[in-house]
């Protein structure tokens, strides 16, 4: 017998069920869903109790969705981060098919929607084979909400490129090609979003709308609104999707109350806008509400009886409280309860933890067993997730969370939307674009032109020089170019043409990179050559306190912590970087490192750059090494002298293992009697004294620094060998995504966000960017919200006053910080959920990015709201950034962008920040090329000698045409793969590729590909003259090289291959002649036989 699906009697509709908290109502829902077989729909007042609902439920039926719609104020932004949208949709898609349990909140269950049968007509299911004409299909899909972009790089996108369109329907965890030969489905794949390459063919495939605004009518673009869906027809709610269901309400009296309310707020809406005081937004609730006898249920946590008609069922239940003490108080009071002649129940996750509590609690009989066997009077243990205890029928039933005092956070956040993690490497060149062309220097990028040179179409890139000069580059030689990238604002100077003030430029940068390479060549020699303590592997304990992780480890987490692991057990001394964005999970790596040099017997410091960030990262090891006997200390300015002194002692003698302080930890007086590991956090962030404190450490420790800030791959090729680099570039699984809105500055909103958050027991960040007038704002927003506690902080503030500030927030003392741009960084108070950004469009998109991963670190939703002055957005280029910051929040071109300049300050980072004028200079991209050319001459590799800007040996189109690729992007990514082709397995490579992505290449392209291979072989065999005319190909092979070649053999083999090649001797050299005019293929493929020809004649 089950003990949970017979914990209630008699389970039916039509009734009103009062005494259940959440576990149980959690418990009786998914036992009428298994009972009765049909949907059942729930409605919660908030968002949060519906989150909070949906995690309860999916511990005891997966068969659970959420159909979450956040406020109403929110709804109507300019621009919201895509994912809440993304999960309804899903929800919508799945209950078309199958039956569930849908938890929703009053905002989405009155949510405009489409009806179910327009829904379901626009699914379109494409089959291999199928006849569909192809500009229909493409016009139908962007009309379900597909987004067209160049390439498909997050869920929602289309791509189109003649024959080929790519799309990433909803439903998919990899992006689709679908291939057409004319109108027929010639094949369907599926491809990798970072690679764009195939994965495996399929037959079909269903696609679902992108979006909730569905009509059969034209729309106009600027009323894509859900509010404006009543324009276009019949409108519905969720409730039109499911068939037969239940309804069912948590606690109504609080839902009608906010219903209320929210009229309101809508009326004064209206009225704030402009609007007329009667438009509607959403369904009425009293008009799609179900009847009281028609399949309803109300739970209430209180007896105020509602609805005369229904039988009210009352339970007697009880939360249980936490067990707080020692190993014996806990055992006495589980004693307590046997001895009142109750079962009692410990459900737990997996088996780790039963194990440590049959383990810890030894002097009691405990019953490991299942739900279905449970021992009554007796105290069973059973393998079951519980969000919280809960006491009924005379079973007490102990969740982890009562048991080992554990807040909840491992809630599952399930959203299928994907976005490419590579994403950060796009640099995407449009016209106005400063670019870099290492032989001219900085010029601005106009687009590609094509222009006619000796009857072949050719494909340049043109740029725009001083004094409006321009250059036309074949783009057979864009290797020489490069987008000009530095930190975000900064205007470069355009070079002149006529002029050797780049030339000037480049030398400069240039010894300043050889003598970067020089010191990061010399550390590396010096680490290869001293040697260091090896750490021992792997033990027990390490294993147990790995499986204490209360999250799933990600794929990048597990491979960087191998990376670090093989070091410390290396004879070598470690120095990696662990590079990682905010939120990825680097202090659960480095307290794995601290804790495997532990057990081998030696001491840890982590230095933080801060005094807060020292008591956070010492709160958090407290917390994560509290089931092992590891003594850890903090020492900082907030230490009193006389403990301190005390520290100090035990320090030198041992008895502490790890040391967790700011810059005091570089004292002179800092004395370790056995140092094997030092953890640095944000290294860049400390002054040159104290980085040369740290190197000085660097000669016989393990060092593991941690960064924030992503880097180029450039970078990365460049140090491999030289720097040790662990990078985790994949966010934590089923994180729940901050949202995100761009709206215009209003009060209501502000109000709303600060006193939202504050009911739910959280803080508020308002980031305002005027020192001069920021307690005017504070003013002003606590005239906004009388009761909210407020204060403020800027960087001009002392030290000691700025931190004495952020201690008492961090301390709850006040709900609203009002701050500059010093959260930017190194700050992380989970209590702060919501993040307000006053006149956004004033910062930089790696700003706000940095900025926004402040807020949403623990499992509660976070909220971020991006301002912009309604009043002052008039200038264009306010406009084009707020377009810009818009793209940012929906996932767009705009996250590339500022994962792109995070790359160049995580550049600047490593390379130090006194490098930045010499970055700025000639531009990250280049600049990083040059220091790996000069790390692997340093090393002995032989490098190609200063660029010249030569012609081409032989011309063939270069065109791509408009028909093939559009996208002016998309053309440059092709030039730059086919100037890549250096061999015959390359060319097969790309060719395979662009015919994988963009269908079959035409014979033009195929003949540019091998004229890439062809002269790039030419240059090899030191072949640097050729001559090209209408008749005839003229190829000059100097007499140093041709004294190498068999020349009988030669001859035989070339005559053998055409009768058109002639010889001739003209001052010694060889000369060798192909007449074109007669030749059954491109003359390309004899010039390339004619190569591999010269190659084998080679004397060795």
């Amino acid at each position: 017998m089950n003990v949970f699906e017979n914990m209630f009697r008699n389970l039916k509709n039509n009734v009103q069920i009062i005494g259940l908290n959440d576990e149980l109502k959690g418990i009786y829902i998914n036992n009428l869903f298994k009972k009765q077989n049909e949907n059942l729909l729930v409605i919660t007042n908030t968002l949060y109790e519906a989150n909070k609902l949906y995690q309860t439920i999916l511990n005891h039926n997966d068969k659970t969705l959420i159909f979450p719609m956040d406020d109403f104020l929110t709804s109507e932004a300019l621009a919201i981060s895509p994912e809440l949208k993304n999960t309804r949709l899903e929800t919508l898609n799945k209950v078309l098919d199958e039956k569930y349990i849908i938890i929703t909140d009053l905002l989405g269950y009155l949510r405009y929607l489409p009806p179910s049968k327009l829904y379901r007509e626009k699914i379109y299911i494409l089959k291999k084979g199928q006849e569909i004409n192809q500009k229909n299909l493409i016009k139908s899909l962007i009309e379900i909400g597909y987004t067209r972009d160049s390439i498909v790089s997050k869920t929602g996108d289309i791509a189109i490129r003649g024959y080929i369109i790519d799309i990433f329907p909803i439903q998919f965890d990899n992006p689709i090609r679908i291939e057409f030969w004319g109108d027929n489905i010639e094949s369907i794949r599926e491809f990798d979003i970072d690679s764009q390459r195939t994965i495996k063919e399929i037959n079909q495939i269903k696609i679902y709308p992108n979006t909730e605004f569905l009509t059969n009518d034209e729309i106009n673009a600027d009323t894509i609104k859900q509010s404006n869906l009543i324009q276009y027809g019949e409108i519905k709610n969720i409730s039109d999707y499911l068939g037969n269901y239940t309804e069912i309400f948590i606690n109504y009296n609080d839902l009608n109350n906010s219903y209320k309310i929210l009229q309101e707020e809508i009326v004064n809406y209206n009225i704030s806008i402009g609007e007329n005081v009667n438009k509607k937004y959403m369904n009425n609730l009293y008009e799609i509400k179900k009847c009281d006898d028609d399949n309803i249920i109300y739970f209430n946590d209180f007896d105020n009886t509602l609805f005369n008609g229904l039988e009210i069922i009352k339970y007697q239940s009880g939360s249980v409280e936490s067990f707080v003490g020692s190993v014996s108080q806990i055992t006495n009071k589980i004693k307590d309860i046997l001895n009142n002649k109750k079962t009692i129940i410990i459900c737990v996750s997996d088996r780790n933890k039963l194990n440590k509590i049959i383990d810890n609690f030894s002097d009691i009989e405990i019953l490991y067993t299942d739900e279905n066997n449970i021992y009554k009077n007796r105290i069973n243990i059973i393998i079951k997730k519980l969000t919280n205890g809960f006491e009924i029928n005379n079973n007490v039933f102990i969740s982890e969370r009562e048991i080992f005092n554990l807040e909840n956070k491992n809630y599952k956040y399930k959203n299928n939307f994907k976005i490419g993690t590579r994403i950060k490497d796009v640099v995407k060149l449009n016209s106005g674009d400063y670019i870099v062309h290492s032989i001219y220097g900085i010029g601005r990028y106009v687009g590609i032109k094509s222009l006619n040179k000796n009857g072949l179409q050719k494909d340049y890139l043109q740029i725009e020089y001083k004094n409006g000069d321009k250059l036309y580059v074949p783009v057979e030689k864009m290797e020489y170019i490069s987008k000009y990238s530095t930190n975000e604002n900064l205007i470069p100077k355009i070079n002149s043409l006529n002029s050797t003030e780049w030339e000037k430029t480049k030398l400069k940068v240039r010894k300043k990179i050889e003598s970067i390479a020089s010191e990061l060549l010399e550390l590396y020699a010096k680490r290869e050559a001293s040697t260091g303590y090896k750490y021992i592997s792997d033990t027990e304990e390490q294993i147990k306190f790995e499986s204490e992780f209360p999250y799933e480890e990600t794929l990048d987490q597990i491979k960087v912590i191998d990376e670090i692991k093989k070091d410390m057990e290396s004879a070598k001394p470690m120095d990696r970087i662990l590079c990682g964005d905010v939120g990825y999970g680097k202090t659960e790596v480095a307290f794995r490192a601290m804790f495997k040099a532990v057990l081998s017997g030696k001491q840890v410091a982590l230095l933080c750059p801060t005094t807060i960030l020292s008591n956070q990262h010492y709160n958090n090891a407290l917390e994560r090494f509290k089931n092992f006997p590891i003594n850890i200390e903090i020492l900082n300015r907030f230490v009193s002298k006389k403990k301190a002194e005390k520290l100090l002692k035990d320090l030198s003698e041992g008895k502490i293992d790890i040391l967790i302080g700011t810059h005091r930890l570089l004292s002179n007086d800092v004395i370790f009697k056995d140092l094997g590991l030092l953890v640095v956090d944000e290294e860049q962030r400390f002054g040159v004294k104290h980085k040369e404190k740290i190197k000085q450490l660097k000669n016989n420790i393990d060092i593991l620094t941690l960064s924030a800030t992503p880097i180029p791959r450039t970078l990365q090729m460049a140090m491999t060998g030289i720097r040790s680099l662990s990078i985790i570039e994949t966010p934590p699984i089923d994180r729940y995504p901050v949202q995100t809105y761009v709206l215009a500055e209003n009060d209501r909103i502000i109000k709303d966000a600060i006193y939202k958050e504050i009911s739910r027991n959280g803080q508020v960040f308002i980031l305002y960017n005027k020192i001069e007038d920021i307690e005017l704002k504070a003013n002003e927003i606590s005239r906004l919200t009388p009761g909210a506690k407020i204060i403020t902080a800027h960087g001009q503030m002392p030290k000691s006053e700025l931190e004495n500030v952020m201690y008492k927030f961090i301390n709850k003392e006040y709900d609203v910080l009002i701050c500059t741009t010093i959260i930017e960084t190194g700050i992380d108070i989970p209590s702060v959920n919501t993040l307000i950004i006053m006149d956004a469009n004033n910062f930089g998109l790696s700003q706000l990015y940095q900025i926004r991963g402040r807020v949403g670190r623990t499992n509660k939703i976070a909220y971020c709201y991006l301002m912009y002055d309604k009043n002052k957005i008039l200038s264009e280029i306010a406009t084009k950034r707020l377009k810009v910051i818009k793209e940012f929040t929906e996932l767009g071109s705009g996250f590339k962008i500022a994962m792109r300049d995070l790359s160049i300050r995580g550049a600047g980072d490593i390379l130090g920040s006194e490098q930045s004028g010499y970055i700025d200079a000639i531009g990250i991209e280049l600049f990083l090329k040059m220091l790996d050319e000069e790390i692997k001459k340093q090393q002995g590799y032989e490098i190609a000698l200063e660029e010249k800007d030569e012609n081409n040996l032989i011309d063939v189109s270069t065109k791509i045409s408009d028909e093939y690729i559009y996208d002016e992007d998309i053309k440059i990514m092709i030039h730059q793969k086919i100037n890549s082709i250096d061999s015959y397995e390359k060319l097969t490579e790309i060719k395979t590729e662009i015919e994988d992505r963009f269908g079959r290449i035409s014979e033009e392209l195929n003949i540019y590909m091998y004229a890439e291979w062809f002269e790039k072989t030419a240059r090899k065999l030191k072949i640097n003259k050729i001559k090209q005319t209408k008749n005839f190909i003229e190829i000059t092979i100097e007499k140093d090289f041709f004294s190498n070649i068999d020349g009988q053999k030669l001859f035989f083999e070339v005559t053998n291959l055409s009768r058109m090649f002639r010889f001739s001797n003209r001052g010694n050299n060889l000369i060798i002649i192909l007449d074109t005019v007669k030749l059954d293929k491109h003359y390309i493929y004899y010039l390339i036989e004619l190569i591999k020809i010269i190659e084998k004649t080679k004397k060795i």
